[in-house]
């Protein structure tokens, strides 16, 4: 298939039937759906833009057909992946785009993950670390990736789309729902990819799948939407557990109940240095601030005196009119206060050694400390070793150019400065997970390490006649556990529905 229809094949999958088939005027194509029996031709919208800086303007243009997305999606850099009721041009000349907002969503299609890294060089370098943090422990695979111009943007695409229904009580129960499956995807990253944008709008602007910028795709690893939120549950539950476990309280404050006298609010307002950076940028820091001061009770225009003001010290300022908007969008209604992973975000990104001296506010007598970072302890936990081995060995096979690496244990504790007791507990768990598989070396050989990612990424860059042998290749190494057959199964699948079963056969339902 060539790279061109690769890219529209992606574009279908991702839309369903969320637009027209075919333009209702001046089409190129000959009109059969109505004549099809079970055909939708369901009206809906979505925003196509020509580069960052026009996205970054909302000017763009609207398309209402599958046949105008296949026509401009060559010349163009962004869209909005998931389809909106209508959308309208706030101008006459039709350049700037209004609507795109989640209480107009007609249908949610997809959800994205953004990853930004300092530039193209380490982008590159690290796909194999986003390769294997992509894979969810192997119960969902995404279904794209793409480059973008200094990361990647990673789709985990729905097997059928989730329509949006307004209850009577004017709430939208299935975009509460993916946006707290967005949240779950975007903190399971961010703990192992930092570089994870958590701020980003889960039903906003993306990549358009196009030739150039494709890197991974697999039509048949398709997420159901039920199963994808079983695992969000979990997760979330997990992380609640974990938390509760390791924040200690601290001390006693005394009583205050307004964001903006908490000292976060303090700390983040008199940073001059804040710009652009990997999603925690001026825009975000001003919105945080504007919701504290709506939460505060200050008024919209003491609001922008406060953030004018603080806009005006910042070494790269925002324009006004931006400025202006984001006070506007803070006290639309549409949030009740700053997020506390928002400023603990900007915290980490702006504030120096805010993971040590900054205390986040939890209610309105008590402060948390959290952690002190890695750097600072003498000791490391098996997880953060776990975390090691893995890049460790994603790094090798990287290099090897292969699906395995051989290499011992003492040179490995050599590498990593583990001593062999903590880095033997640790590889043992990654194998238990089966995240690791490890055959050990007759003799003086080696050792042979391979990944789970490693693994089932080779098997899918080869062609089905050669997967088989593949498999019982692996499988002579490496024993025929549960987790390889599940991997086996996934790669030599060619079905959708048999797809979709053995990816529900791999959620922990128990």
């Amino acid at each position: 298939m060539s790279a061109m229809k690769t890219a529209q094949q992606a574009i279908d999958l991702i839309l369903h039937q969320g637009l027209r088939e075919t333009k209702a005027r001046h089409s190129n194509v000959l009109q059969l759906e109505a004549s099809i029996p079970g055909k939708h031709n369901k009206q809906g919208a979505i925003a196509m833009y020509r580069s960052k800086a026009q996205m970054g303007k909302s000017w763009g243009t609207i398309y209402t057909s599958k046949e105008a997305v296949y026509d401009n999606y060559a010349t163009s850099t962004h869209w909005t992946p998931n389809v909106f009721n209508y959308l309208t041009y706030t101008d006459a000349a039709k350049h700037y785009v209004k609507g795109a907002k989640e209480q107009n969503l007609s249908q949610i299609n997809t959800l994205v993950v953004d990853v930004d890294y300092r530039d193209v060089e380490e982008r590159q370098a690290k796909f194999a670390e986003v390769w294997d943090t992509a894979m969810l422990d192997v119960q969902f695979m995404p279904t794209l990736i793409l480059a973008t111009q200094k990361g990647y943007h990673i789709y985990y695409v729905f097997d059928e789309p989730v329509f949006v229904r307004r209850h009577a009580n004017g709430k939208l129960p299935a975009v509460r729902a993916a946006k707290a499956i967005a949240k779950s995807l975007k903190q399971y990253y961010a703990q192992k990819l930092p570089a994870v944008d958590v701020t980003c709008n889960s039903f906003g602007v993306f990549r358009v799948p196009r030739p150039d910028n494709i890197e991974y795709f697999e039509p048949k690893m398709t997420v159901d939407f039920q199963a994808l939120m079983t695992w969000s549950i979990n997760f979330a539950n997990d992380q609640h557990q974990i938390k509760s476990q390791t924040t200690q309280r601290s001390f006693k404050a005394r009583r205050t109940s307004r964001q903006i006298d908490q000292p976060w609010f303090q700390a983040l307002i008199n940073q001059t240095d804040i710009d652009q950076n990997v999603g925690y940028g001026r825009h975000n820091t001003i919105l945080t601030l504007a919701l504290a001061c709506y939460s505060s009770n200050v008024s919209q225009a003491q609001c922008f005196d406060i953030l004018d003001e603080f806009n005006s010290n910042l070494t790269h300022p925002l324009a006004t009119q931006h400025v202006q908007k984001v006070i506007r969008d803070a006290y639309s209604g549409q949030f009740h206060a700053a997020s506390r992973e928002y400023v603990n975000a900007l915290l980490e990104t702006w504030v120096p050694d805010a993971d040590r001296r900054v205390y986040l506010q939890r209610s309105q007598t008590t402060w948390y400390k959290y952690a002190k970072p890695r750097t600072e302890r003498v000791n490391s936990h098996v997880h953060e070793w776990q975390a090691d081995l893995m890049v460790y060995f994603n790094q090798r096979i990287s290099q090897d150019n292969n699906w395995f690496t051989k290499t011992s244990l003492r040179h490995i504790s050599k590498e990593l400065n583990i001593c062999l007791g903590s880095l033997t507990k640790a590889l043992n768990k990654l194998i238990d997970q089966g995240l690791v598989y490890r055959e050990k070396g007759h003799g003086r050989q080696a050792t042979m390490f391979a990944t789970r990612s490693s693994l089932l990424q080779h098997a899918m860059e080869l062609k089905q006649a050669q997967r088989l042998n593949y498999w019982l290749m692996v499988a002579r190494f490496l024993g025929p556990t549960e987790q390889l057959l599940a991997l086996q199964r996934f790669s030599l699948t060619s079905a959708p529905e048999t797809t979709k079963v053995e990816q529900l056969r791999l959620v922990d339902t128990g």
